[in-house]
C-alpha cells in the first residue's frame, strides 16, 4: 500500500492508525470540482423548469415535470457535507428509482402502445418530430442516465451519507433505522404517484394517450419501483470501514 496515498490519525487509546478514506489534497480538488458540476446541472435543470412551465404552464399537470421538480431539489444536495444528510436520504432515492418508474412507464405509453404519439404530439404544438423526440428523450431518459453515472462518481459519499448496514452484526435500533430507509426506497416514489392520480389528474386527461391499461400498467410500475429500488440499496448499502492498524 503506497503511504502517499494514505492519511495518519490516532484513536482515542493513542494508537497509529492509517484510514485508506479519508480526504487527502486530490480528493478534496475532486469533490470540489465534482461540487460546482453538480451546481451547474442543478441550474440547468432549474432553468427548463421555470422555462417550460413559463412557456407551456400546463406542464405543471404533467407527472414527468412533478418527477423532473424532484431531481432538482436533489441536484441542490451536497454530497460531501453531512448537514445535507436528511435532505440526501430524502430526495436521493425518490428521485433515482422514480427517475426509472418514469422512463420506463414513457417508453411504454408513449412508444410501445402508442407509436405515432410523439408525430402527434410535434403536430399538435408546432414541433418537428426531431424537436418531440429530443424533448422526450430530455425529460424521461436523461434524468435517469444522470442519476447513475452521479452514483458512480460519489458512491462513497452517497454511502455515508445513507448508511444503510444491512448487516447481521447490528443492533436493533440499527436494523430499524435501517428498515424505514428501506422502506422509504421502495415506496416514496409510489405514493408521488398516487399523490398524483388523487390530485384529479389522469393519463388520458394529461397526456391524451387512450391505449392502455391501469390493471397492467400499475402493476408494472411497481415491479420497476421494486427492482430498481432495491439494486439502489444495494449499490448504496455501506461496506466496512477498510483500515490497517498498526502497533496493535
Amino acid at each position: 500500500m503506497n503511504s502517499s496515498n494514505l492519511a495518519f490519525h490516532e484513536d482515542q487509546n493513542g494508537q497509529s492508525l492509517y484510514y485508506s478514506d479519508l480526504p487527502i489534497r486530490s480528493q478534496i480538488l475532486r469533490d470540489k470540482y465534482r461540487f460546482y458540476g453538480r451546481k451547474i446541472i442543478f441550474y440547468l435543470y432549474l432553468a427548463y423548469f421555470i422555462t417550460a412551465i413559463e412557456l407551456f404552464p400546463i406542464l405543471l399537470t404533467n407527472l414527468t415535470f412533478w418527477a423532473w421538480l424532484v431531481h432538482t431539489l436533489y441536484w441542490e444536495t451536497d454530497l460531501a457535507n453531512s448537514k445535507h444528510n436528511i435532505f440526501i436520504k430524502i430526495l436521493h432515492p425518490l428521485s433515482f428509482v422514480l427517475s426509472f418508474v418514469v422512463m420506463i412507464t414513457s417508453i411504454i405509453l408513449l412508444i410501445i402502445l402508442n407509436p405515432e404519439f410523439i408525430a402527434n404530439r410535434a403536430e399538435l404544438e408546432g414541433h418537428s418530430i426531431v424537436f418531440a423526440w429530443f424533448l422526450n428523450i430530455l425529460i424521461h431518459w436523461i434524468p435517469p442516465i444522470m442519476l447513475v453515472f452521479d452514483l458512480i462518481l460519489h458512491k462513497e459519499h452517497i454511502r455515508k451519507r445513507h448508511r444503510i448496514f444491512l448487516s447481521r452484526r447490528n443492533n436493533l435500533k440499527t436494523w430499524i433505522k435501517d428498515g424505514v430507509k428501506v422502506f422509504w426506497c421502495v415506496v416514496s416514489p409510489m405514493i408521488l404517484v398516487a399523490t398524483w392520480f388523487g390530485a384529479g389528474f389522469t393519463i388520458q386527461g394529461v397526456y391524451g394517450v387512450t391505449n392502455y391499461n391501469l390493471s397492467y400498467l400499475i402493476p408494472s410500475m411497481c415491479a420497476v419501483d421494486m427492482i430498481v429500488a432495491f439494486f439502489f440499496i444495494w449499490v448504496v448499502r455501506k461496506k466496512p470501514d477498510s483500515y490497517i492498524r498498526l502497533n496493535s
